[in-house]
């Protein structure tokens, strides 16, 4: 969606950054780069953007309680006056079963996987409500925080299912709360990033099977074309036309 102000978290790498990418290619857009890093970031600064479009970075740590409500601050003193669609895109994988993971290990995959999503949320909300109708609140999720598919995925991921799946449940509560706003979790497939390349080898592939451009392309799709009545609060699996049950 041309002319929009996109806030994409993780946006310097994996899915963010794909997302990233899709989005500064169009025309008349404000794309703020949410990233761990700030300095070693500045490289998304010199890609090749669409015409009259505008990059900001800012810093927001997802394991930070506060660098998404420090992120918001930063941006309205640059002027940033609404968010239309926020992009929930940070993430991190650990293996485990539950015995052997450690409280402090599982902790740290639940702040930056889900709790981190509801601080993000909670921060960006005042620019969401000042957005054009709908605003959007995307969260890529995964197909591993599925209960009811849980079966298809027997692999030692105790700590990123269950914070998926909390996540889930954030954003469609989110939707719920707000008339106004879409929201969208949004499986990606199995991705060639350094995180999906490693999920694929746990899963006996040699690699990933989508490209990031193909994912990204699909995940934007459902994004640009998502409305309140028809697809918010649902769990998408990579396209518009399937879903994953939860």
């Amino acid at each position: 969606m041309p002319g929009k102000t996109y806030l994409i978290t993780g946006a310097n790498r994996g899915i963010g950054r794909g997302m990233f990418n899709h989005y500064v290619a169009q025309p008349s857009n404000t794309l703020i780069a949410a990233v761990r890093d700030v300095p070693g970031s500045q490289n998304l600064l010199t890609l090749p953007k669409g015409q009259n479009t505008t990059i900001i970075l800012v810093k927001i740590d997802s394991a930070s309680k506060t660098d998404a409500y420090d992120a918001i601050t930063s941006l309205r003193a640059q002027g940033i006056n609404h968010i239309d669609v926020v992009i929930s895109a940070a993430g991190i994988a650990k293996l485990n079963t539950i015995e052997d993971m450690p409280l402090a290990e599982y902790e740290e995959v639940l702040m930056v996987n889900a709790i981190s999503v509801m601080l993000l949320y909670k921060a960006a909300l005042p620019l969401l409500r000042k957005a054009g109708r709908p605003a959007r609140f995307v969260f890529i999720s995964a197909a591993g925080g599925s209960l009811n598919k849980m079966g298809k995925y027997p692999y030692p991921n105790a700590s990123y299912a269950s914070s998926k799946a909390l996540a889930n449940v954030l954003v469609v509560k989110m939707g719920m709360e707000n008339e106004w706003l879409v929201t969208l979790c949004i499986h990606p497939g199995l991705v060639q990033t350094d995180m999906g390349n490693a999920g694929a080898r746990a899963f006996g592939l040699d690699k990933a099977t989508l490209t990031l451009e193909e994912s990204s392309r699909n995940t934007a799709h459902i994004i640009d074309n998502a409305t309140k009545e028809e697809h918010s609060e649902k769990f998408f699996n990579e396209t518009i036309d399937r879903i994953h049950p939860w």
